[in-house]
């Protein structure tokens, strides 16, 4: 029988691998089921198709015998029909096969040399962007020490492949100095650019430059870029450059200079800009009175902090005496402006005008505990006495005030350990300092019995997880371990003996010690990066 087959066909193909290119040799077809050969009957199909009338009435398997050639040749019919329907489907000359191998370069290999920003988008022309980037470069750049750092000489082309926020930045300022219609423009695009910095773990130094030039310039964003530019050198640790930069690094000394430069941003943004003009607001209220009056009060602190530290072992040189009274002449005209501008409050009564007092003698004594090194000079003399008196007026405050005392379950830990560092202070200044400093023993003895009962009730009600409690446990067990006795029970005089102030007993205090605590923090350039 000859082959009709196609040369390339399933059927044709399964023939080849037996080596016999023939169909099948059978002399008898079989067209009848199993079961009716079995039976010896007739099989009825429709269209010579299983099952036959008999086994589709009984519900029988369709089962025609076959030789194992024909049933392999009509599965690889079957398959190869299957095949041929999937490919017209899939069309398989549009497979990526079929495209240049150009197309599939990695997408940041092109991008890397295509700039993505606003002058590509069309947002501003080159030369516009020429003209702001040579405003900022060869001007504006130079009053803030040269942000630029490393790329003060670069092009505009090179900042664009670098950096599209540090572009941007540049520009928009730029413009803004330049009085150009573009600026709105251009700032909208700076503010897009950075909000996703807040959620993005990979940065680099060049934005933290962008945002710097951004907060030095543009007002209303000041706060919001100064402190993300803070968050992300903290993530860099530019900090960590220094030591490699006295090196000679290079590399570490462009960080270390952008640190300096992040500080010097936060710094001025720390110092309080016409503070009193918000008063003239609309909306102003007596609280916004009171918020302005303790935020002037604290940038007089910063200033203390930034140029004596919190080392108060550090004796004051001839040269900060007149520094000291610039700051205490600051603090007394902040009081008398203040002192009697505010009305009983109907949620917590006088404190407006009570806490501008008692604030005031926080503040005094947090700027003259440098005036009481070991030898103290005669010229001290008037610094270490106003630290003691305001240290006294603190407790006196606390003892004889009922209402002061009703606030203390309520005011901020600040209040708590500065009411600390006046005890602290009073003891060491009785065991050390006695012969140099007016202190009148006694005095300060019942002033320490007396705020120690006043505290036990105040905090009888209090949580006992509120700081104030452990403190008052502090000073109550200073005061036992000192062996003093109560006040009605002991005679004084002049010459009474010292506290027994020994290192164990000044060890229970040692966290509320001005050298161990930072009142301001975000101050302190190791502190915040």
């Amino acid at each position: 029988m000859a082959n009709h087959e196609p040369a390339g066909s399933a059927v044709r193909r399964l023939r080849d691998t037996f080596g016999d290119p023939k169909p099948p040799d059978i002399t008898r077809k079989i067209t009848a089921c199993v079961a009716c050969r079995k039976q010896k009957i007739k099989c009825h199909m429709n269209e010579s198709q299983p099952p036959c009338a008999r086994c589709r009435k009984k519900g029988l398997p369709r089962t025609v015998n076959r030789s194992l050639q024909m049933l392999l040749e009509n599965d690889a019919q079957t398959i190869e029909q299957k095949i041929q329907a999937l490919e017209a489907a899939v069309d398989l000359e549009s497979n990526p096969g079929a495209l240049p191998g150009h197309y599939f370069l990695p997408a940041n290999s092109v991008q890397a040399n295509t700039p993505t920003d606003l002058i590509s988008r069309g947002l501003i022309s080159n030369e516009n962007a020429q003209r702001y980037f040579d405003e900022y470069q060869n001007r504006l750049d130079h009053f803030v020490y040269r942000i630029l750092g490393y790329h003060s000489t670069a092009t505009l082309g090179r900042i664009r492949e670098v950096s599209p926020l540090l572009t941007t930045a540049i520009c928009a300022v730029g413009a803004l100095h330049l009085s150009s219609p573009d600026f709105e423009t251009l700032y909208k695009v700076f503010v897009a650019l950075c909000a996703p910095l807040s959620f993005s773990r990979r940065h680099t130094v060049d934005d933290v430059r962008a945002l710097c030039i951004g907060a030095f310039w543009l007002s209303d964003l000041s706060w919001s870029l100064v402190g993300l530019a803070v968050r992300i050198a903290t993530e860099l640790q530019l900090h960590k450059s220094f030591s490699k930069a006295l090196q000679g690094d290079r590399s570490h000394y462009s960080r270390t200079r952008l640190y300096m430069l992040v500080y010097a941003c936060d710094h001025h943004f720390s110092a309080v800009r016409d503070a009193r003009k918000f008063l003239d607001c609309t909306h102003a209220t007596e609280d916004d009175a009171r918020l302005v009056s303790q935020v002037l009060r604290w940038s007089i602190c910063a200033n203390v902090y930034d140029i004596f530290g919190a080392d108060v072992d550090r004796p004051l040189s001839d040269a900060d005496i007149p520094q000291v009274r610039r700051f205490s002449i600051a603090l007394d005209s902040l009081r008398a402006e203040w002192g009697d501008k505010f009305n009983r409050n109907a949620y917590v009564g006088n404190y407006p005008r009570k806490g501008v007092g008692i604030q005031y003698y926080f503040a005094k004594l947090y700027l003259c505990p440098h005036a009481l090194p070991p030898d103290v000079a005669l010229e001290l003399e008037e610094i270490a006495n106003m630290a003691v008196l305001s240290a006294l007026s603190i407790l006196r405050a606390v003892i004889s005030d009922t209402e002061i005392q009703s606030y203390l379950n309520g005011l901020p830990t600040y209040f708590d350990i500065m009411i600390a560092f006046a005890v602290v202070f009073l003891l060491k200044v009785s065991t050390h300092f006695s012969t140099t400093v007016q202190l009148d023993n006694q005095e300060t003895q019942c002033f320490m019995l007396s705020l120690a009962m006043v505290m036990k009730g105040v905090i009888a009600t209090m949580h006992p997880h509120h700081f104030l409690v452990s403190i008052t446990k502090g000073i109550d067990d200073l005061l036992q371990r000192s062996r003093m006795q109560e006040p009605q029970h002991v005679t004084y005089g002049r010459n009474t003996p010292h506290v027994d102030f020994d290192l164990e007993t000044e060890r229970m205090f040692d966290q509320y010690i001005m050298s161990e605590i930072d009142f301001l923090s975000g101050q302190d350039p190791e502190s915040f990066i």
